[in-house]
């Protein structure tokens, strides 16, 4: 498997060990390997990304010692409905308008499953972590951009096309460009591009912006924004769709210093009262690299066996 962000891959295995016999049924056993190698995403940032990537894969199964049956690769992009076709990489424009896993099983001779990569850590803390056994999930996940990603009793809404979008919801009004060509996009505004910015700005390295907020006015009060915006845009969701449990991860929250009880405080309101409000178990995600192993037994154990051109 391999968990592929706007800066990092994280590339992983699980081995199936023995076999467990339950009512006639028999079934093999997942062993997970939560070490996981990191590379930059900049390798398949290449005129020929997909064979780019297959070459990743292929070196860390030959390093391995591993004969893979199927991969599972979280990307951080719009999917068609048939989970093959991308139809927008922002972070990645190399991936756009590639059938993705079709070309892929091609050059590695073995299925491939493609998921949106925050739907497949959601999946993950769904499975095993902070959303253990919740029939309605929304998972919010703020790193280099904001991915989304909503699950009903374990699989993930589709919507009609490419799912929720909640990263470029219209916000301020500032006039900034986002990544994604549109105007005043929450990415535009709250996400890892605009940590580069305001480090730049103050040439206070990235890691250290929260914790060293203080130093600079401007920096502070662009902070309080930052996560203000983070805030709006999780309540706004909240509202809509009316979720059991809203799962908060990704990196920045993660960051020494991100004020996550400020941050919680924002969301909880703007809620709806009585409803949302008083039902919602907002909560932050548990697992970090774990999730994606956790996630890809799910998406294996939904999608295995259909077509390659049924990939829901």
């Amino acid at each position: 498997m391999a968990d592929i962000g706007g800066t990092k891959i994280r590339v992983g295995h699980i081995r199936l060990v023995g076999k467990v016999s339950s009512k006639g049924v028999s079934r093999r056993i997942p062993a997970l390997r939560e070490e996981i190698k990191k590379l930059s995403t900049d390798l398949i940032r290449t005129p020929t990304p997909v064979a780019s990537l297959a070459g990743l894969l292929k070196a860390y199964a030959a390093e391995e010692n591993l004969s893979p049956q199927a991969a599972v690769l979280g990307v951080p992009v719009s999917l068609d409905r048939d989970l093959d076709k991308v139809l927008s990489s922002p972070n990645i424009p190399q991936l756009e308008g590639l059938t993705l896993a079709s070309e892929l099983e091609v050059q590695l001779g073995y299925r491939v499953y493609l998921e949106r990569d925050i739907a497949l850590l959601l999946l993950g803390e769904y499975r095993a972590g902070a959303a253990e056994g919740a029939n309605s999930v929304l998972g919010v996940f703020f790193g280099t951009g904001v991915g989304a990603a909503m699950l009903f009793e374990g699989r993930p809404y589709r919507g009609y096309s490419v799912g929720l979008e909640l990263g470029h919801i219209p916000i301020r009004g500032e006039g900034r460009v986002c990544i994604c060509g549109n105007l005043d996009c929450l990415e535009a505004y709250a996400c890892g591009h605009t940590l580069n910015a305001l480090s730049q700005q103050t040439g206070i390295p990235v890691p250290e912006l929260f914790v060293r907020r203080h130093e600079d006015p401007g920096l502070d009060r662009a902070l309080h924004e930052f996560v203000r915006d983070q805030a709006y845009a999780v309540a706004t969701a909240i509202n809509l769709l009316d979720p059991a449990v809203c799962v908060i991860g990704g990196g920045i929250p993660q960051m020494e210093g991100y004020p996550r009880e400020a941050f919680s405080q924002t969301v909880l309101e703007h809620l709806r009262r009585p409803y949302p409000r008083t039902t919602i178990r907002l909560t932050w995600a548990e697992l970090d690299s774990a999730a994606v192993f956790h996630g890809a037994l799910a998406v294996l154990e939904q999608r295995r066996g259909q077509g390659i051109h049924s990939r829901n």
